[in-house]
């Protein structure tokens, strides 16, 4: 059985000050209609039950995700009890789910991803689950880039698949890269072999257990440990012991950098992380002089800003260029449109100043 597996336990501090800490990007609608949670789950309506998804989350997101996704049972949301980055995530759904249906198929999905459209979407994902299941493979999905992005880390193509038949490209996994400067992802657009790293991936629970096993042995036998707690009244228990303890790493370093049956599977599918706010300009219209306005607007010699107000509240402007001005009922964010990615450095300092409030 096909098994989402959505990761929403994320910030999204580079979308403040609409993004907090129980209302993070994830759960507000900047993007497209509803939230971005309620997005990732209606992309996969018709194509699986809604019963098989699984929310990985924190306590504080938790109350607001049950809320948004009423169709979801109270078993099928997973508070953390603190973050240990996506390996602990991803590791404890496995868990989770061997113990529903030994032959779980996991798409390990983030929250807050905007993807269209949604049948082709669905398409790879069934198939990249086929490969999995031939292969024993852990997929994940690379996106063709069009542009020589900073923002994005890269992952490399090896050899063609053997033995694939399908109808995406699929490659073994031959390296992943962070996040280069803009004269390095410049040359990987030149060399042809590299893809913008989604962060979503498809894999066989048992597999991706199996994975865990050999390359973060710690981490494996600290949730086996636990693993006939897991779906019982003593689940929060035993996790509110386990995970502070367990290691803090990404699913990239932990496993798949390190796994001999990783496979690049090249998407077919439009991808964006809407990353920080000057993510707007790539999926709301400019008006004639370069502005994205969200907001109750007027302004005099105005071009090339980003705009977001909250309902209600007027915004003007007068001779201003290339700013993002975010408006909400407590906090103002003016920002030079080039810096948009800065904004996780300024709320570390709010938290340094004191001004939790605030976040």
């Amino acid at each position: 059985m096909f098994h989402p597996v959505i990761m929403a336990g994320g910030s999204g501090t580079r979308f403040w000050p609409r993004s907090r800490r129980s209302h993070p990007k994830q759960l507000i609608r900047i993007f497209g209609q509803g939230t971005m949670i309620q997005q990732t789950v209606s992309r996969l309506e018709g194509e699986v039950s809604p019963e098989s998804f699984l929310i990985i989350t924190t306590r504080e997101q938790a109350p607001e995700i049950a809320r948004q996704l009423p169709q979801l049972g109270p078993e099928q949301i997973i508070a953390e009890p603190c973050g240990r980055d996506t390996s602990a995530c991803i590791a404890l759904a496995a868990f989770l789910l061997r113990r529903r249906d030994p032959d779980a198929v996991m798409f390990v999905l983030s929250a807050d991803h905007t993807i269209s459209p949604a049948r082709e979407f669905a398409r790879c994902l069934k198939e990249a689950a086929t490969i999995a299941a031939t292969h024993r493979a852990l997929v994940a999905f690379g996106i063709r880039p069009s542009h020589p992005s900073e923002l994005y880390g890269y992952i490399r193509r090896g050899d063609p698949l053997a033995g694939h038949t399908g109808h995406l490209p699929a490659f073994r996994l031959a390296e992943f890269k962070e996040k280069p400067t803009r004269a390095v992802a410049e040359q990987f657009i030149r060399a042809g072999e590299y893809y913008w790293n989604s962060g979503n991936f498809v894999w066989r629970a048992a597999d991706i257990l199996d994975a865990f096993r050999r390359h973060m042995p710690d981490l494996y036998a600290a949730l086996e440990g636990i693993e006939n707690d897991l779906g019982t009244p003593r689940q929060a228990e035993v996790l509110e012991r386990v995970y502070p303890t367990l290691p803090k790493l990404s699913i990239d370093y932990g496993v798949m950098e390190k796994a001999p049956n990783a496979v690049l599977v090249e998407a077919q599918f439009q991808w964006d992380d809407v990353g920080a706010w000057d993510s707007i300009a790539r999926h709301h219209p400019a008006d004639e002089h370069g502005n994205h306005i969200l907001a109750r607007h007027a302004g005099l010699d105005t071009r090339r800003c980003i705009i977001v107000g909250e309902e209600g509240h007027l915004v003007t402007t007068i001779g201003v260029e290339d700013l993002i001005i975010v408006n909400t009922r407590d906090a103002t964010l003016i920002c030079d449109r080039r810096r948009a990615g800065h904004v996780k450095i300024l709320v570390d300092m709010l938290k340094a100043q004191g001004l939790e409030a605030h976040l």
